[in-house]
């Protein structure tokens, strides 16, 4: 951009009327995210409302890609680190700018420290009391049962920062810290709940990883008809979980009367079904 264009955008955000600003707005937001490195630029010779108004046209531009990039990341979603990313890319439609990286390190932070927990020879029961010791007990990570629809339960990174969250979002850190591991942590979707399972254990990470007695199990198995019980055995897949962790969020939006986010959520869930 031209100092003499730069002038005169400046000029007409500055001193224009409402429609003319709402005009200006509308043909920068049109640049995309190429021309985003000259409306940056332009901030800097800005203020007040006028420097307000760039910042809008920037954080639409980069809701917009992080739209697109959303969109294509369900349509090729396939493995559990595809479905990680898609979590930092939730965030940044929330969270313009938002960087994804220390949350992944504290991820492999936690894993290590899990790690060290297991010792050699361990079995699958002693791995998931590991899991449940740190993870549970000494990160303190379980349900948000005061404010059980708050979206940021169904956010990861949030999930991380807060410890609490939903009961799919919490297994779904299990999951991370153990695919870092080897360890093949699955998600089971059990009716109105989501569990954890490592090579047949099924634990709780709702409350911090507890494991599920026979009769328990028994007992969540009884609440779905006897012909859709082989199902509930299943892992989930990447997509499943994905398609579980929409739902719930938009669940949440529609507790708090949010459209906007809730059409969004919407639209998400129709690229993941095609």
């Amino acid at each position: 951009m031209k100092a003499s264009q730069q002038q005169a955008l400046v000029s007409l955000l500055q001193d224009g009327d409402a429609s003319t600003i709402d005009l200006v707005k509308g043909k920068l937001i049109e640049g995309g995210h190429a021309r985003l490195p000259e409306y940056q630029e332009l901030m800097k010779l800005l203020t007040g409302p006028a420097k307000e108004s760039i910042r809008e046209v920037i954080d639409q531009i980069e809701a917009s890609k992080t739209l697109g990039d959303i969109s294509r990341g369900l349509a090729k979603l396939r493995t559990l680190s595809q479905l990680e990313e898609l979590c930092w890319d939730f965030a940044r439609a929330e969270q313009p700018g938002f960087d994804g990286g220390p949350y992944e390190r504290q991820l492999d932070v936690w894993a290590q420290e899990v790690g060290k927990l297991i010792r050699p020879g361990a079995t699958s029961r002693e791995k998931v009391n590991c899991l449940a010791r740190y993870l549970g007990d000494e990160i303190g990570l379980a349900g948000n049962s005061h404010d059980y629809y708050h979206p940021r339960n169904g956010h990861l990174p949030w999930v991380m920062e807060f410890r609490c969250g939903l009961p799919i979002t919490l297994t779904l850190i299990y999951m991370l810290v153990g695919m870092r591991l080897h360890l093949p942590v699955e998600g089971i979707g059990a009716p109105g709940h989501f569990l954890a399972r490592l090579d047949g254990i099924i634990f709780d990470p709702y409350y911090k990883g507890r494991i599920l007695t026979d009769g328990e199990w028994e007992l969540i198995a009884s609440e779905i008809p006897e012909r859709q019980r082989p199902f509930l055995s299943k892992a989930c897949t990447p997509q499943q979980t994905m398609h579980r962790l929409l739902i719930n969020l938009r669940n949440c939006y529609v507790k708090r009367n949010d459209g906007v986010r809730r059409h969004t959520m919407d639209h998400y869930l129709a690229v993941l079904q095609r």
